[in-house]
C-alpha cells in the first residue's frame, strides 16, 4: 500500500500538469484495493473532464502527452500499461450518467448484466463504456481534482451497484456484507462490476459506502429496513427503480459525447 500511495501521488502531478481543467480524477480496478501485481497489473485511470469539452486535435495533443509520462510511471513501478486502452477520459456529464445506470441492458422488464467478456465486447456499443465506467466510478480512490464531486459519484454508482444485487436478495432479509459477498461474486451470470475476489481490502475498505448505499435505497423506498440492521428488498420497489431506469435513458440522458470507441483507440499507440 505504501508503493500504491506514491503511484497515486505521482499520477496525480501527472494529471495537474497535463491537464489542469480536470474536474476530477481516480483509479479503480486493482490498485486501490492493494491487489495489484507487479509486472502483470496496470494502473487504471479516470479522467473527468467539463461538461462541453470536445475531442479536439489540441485534447488529443495534450493527452498524448499525458499518456507517454503515464506509460513512464508503469515503468518505473514495474506495471504494464494497457495500450488498447491507456486510461479513460470523459465528461463529467457522461460519468453522472454512467452511475445512474445508463448502460444497463433491460431485458424483459429486468435489468441483466453480463458475465466475463472478452475486450470485443467493449467495442461494441457507446453504451458499453457506460457500464464499464459505472463499476470504475463506484470502486475508485482520487488522484486529483475535487474530492466531492468524487463523492457525489461514487454514492450514486455503489447505490445502482448494489440496486443490480436485490434480484438474487429477494425473498429473503440481508445485510450490508451480503451485498458485498454479492459484488464480489464474479462466478455469478450477473457479474461485470468490475471486482475480483483478488481485491483483498475491497470488503474493508468498501463496507461503508455500501452501507450508504443500501440506506439510500430505503429512502427512495426500493428497500425496506430493520431496526437490527439488515433489510429486504421490495419487489415493487425494485419494479419502480428498474422503470425509473428506463425512462431515464430514453428521456433523461443527455451528455454530450467526447470519446467514441473510434476516437480513443486513437491514443492507443
Amino acid at each position: 500500500m505504501e508503493e500504491s500511495d506514491r503511484i497515486h501521488e505521482e499520477l496525480g502531478k501527472l494529471v495537474k500538469f497535463h491537464i489542469p481543467d480536470t474536474v476530477v480524477a481516480f483509479t479503480s480496478g486493482s490498485l486501490p484495493y492493494g491487489a495489484a501485481v507487479r509486472g502483470r497489473s496496470d494502473i487504471d485511470v479516470n479522467v473527468l473532464l467539463p461538461t462541453g469539452t470536445r475531442p479536439d486535435r489540441a485534447l488529443f495533443d495534450r493527452l498524448i502527452c499525458f499518456i507517454d509520462d503515464y506509460s513512464r510511471l508503469h515503468d518505473r513501478h514495474g506495471m504494464c500499461l494497457d495500450r488498447r486502452y491507456p486510461g479513460e477520459y470523459l465528461t463529467i456529464g457522461q460519468a453522472h450518467d454512467a452511475a445512474s445506470g445508463r448502460g444497463i441492458p433491460v431485458i424483459n422488464g429486468r435489468p441483466a448484466l453480463l458475465g466475463q467478456v472478452d475486450d470485443s465486447y467493449w467495442n461494441t456499443t457507446e453504451e458499453t463504456w457506460y457500464l464499464a465506467w459505472m463499476g470504475a466510478s463506484a470502486f475508485s480512490r482520487r488522484v486529483a481534482g475535487d474530492s466531492d464531486v468524487l463523492m457525489g459519484l461514487r454514492r450514486q454508482a455503489w447505490a445502482t451497484v448494489a440496486a443490480l444485487c436485490l434480484p438474487d436478495l429477494t425473498g429473503r432479509e440481508f445485510h450490508t456484507e451480503d451485498v458485498l459477498a454479492r459484488v464480489l461474486d464474479h462466478t455469478h451470470p450477473n457479474g461485470g462490476f468490475g471486482v475480483h475476489p483478488g481485491y483483498r481490502r475491497f470488503a474493508e475498505l468498501e463496507l461503508y459506502s455500501c452501507r450508504q448505499a443500501l440506506a439510500d435505497l430505503a429512502a427512495r423506498s426500493v428497500l425496506k429496513s430493520h431496526a437490527d440492521g439488515s433489510y429486504c428488498a421490495d419487489p415493487k420497489g425494485i419494479l419502480r427503480w428498474v422503470t425509473d431506469l428506463v425512462d431515464r435513458r430514453q428521456t433523461g440522458f443527455h451528455a454530450s459525447p467526447l470519446l467514441t470507441v473510434t476516437s480513443s483507440l486513437q491514443l492507443a499507440r
